[in-house]
């Protein structure tokens, strides 16, 4: 996972929002406090990522510096879902949720890699993954907050419409499709 990558989308995505803020009235000013905290979130995460790329891993002590870095991690990524986020980017709470829990569990699996004593592998390699989850989380909130759409095979993005039937307008698209399919008939003249 990139982190400069997603510090670059989230950092953005903040001065996006923070050239559109103003403090005339409650919506701005929730903005206003919304891209404040995106970017003191974003600071954190770049602080971190240097942090642990700084650590001595010949040193005795690397590993509980490590985690004591994750731990801070953690709880930034628990602030992160519990903002209060403005209407118009209302769908990040759901990635918002994910990346804590997945930074959550990354860190449990970390703790339990190290703190055993023995270094358990097969623990480091889960929390990196669940780790790597939270960060991708954090990669999407960027682009939504910049406007952007991710470049992954796995995302799909549905433009809102005001239909609350959104699962049957799928199936009826597919059927559409499918529908759509000529199929030619031979037709032999005497």
């Amino acid at each position: 996972m990139n982190i400069k990558k997603c510090y670059k989308l989230v950092l953005g995505a903040y001065a996006m929002s923070f050239c559109l803020t103003g403090c005339s009235n409650s919506a701005e000013k929730e903005l206003a406090t919304f891209s404040e905290n995106i970017s003191d979130f974003t600071s954190v995460v770049k602080d971190a990522d240097q942090r642990i790329n700084a650590i001595d891993v010949s040193s005795d002590d690397a590993s509980e510096e490590l985690l004591n870095i994750l731990d801070e991690l953690n709880e930034e990524f628990k602030d992160l879902s519990e903002l209060d986020i403005p209407e118009q980017y209302s769908g990040i709470k759901s990635l918002a949720d994910e990346a804590s829990e997945y930074m959550s569990n990354a860190v449990t699996y970390y703790h339990s890699a190290y703190d055993s004593g023995a270094f358990n592998s097969q623990d480091a390699d889960t929390a990196y993954q669940y780790y790597t989850r939270a960060m991708t989380r954090v990669e999407y909130i960027g682009y939504i907050l910049s406007g952007k759409i991710p470049k992954n095979e796995n995302v799909t993005v549905y433009e809102e419409d005001g239909n609350s039937k959104i699962i049957d307008k799928l199936f009826r698209e597919k059927s559409d499709t499918e529908s759509n399919t000529v199929t030619e008939e031979v037709i032999e003249l005497p």
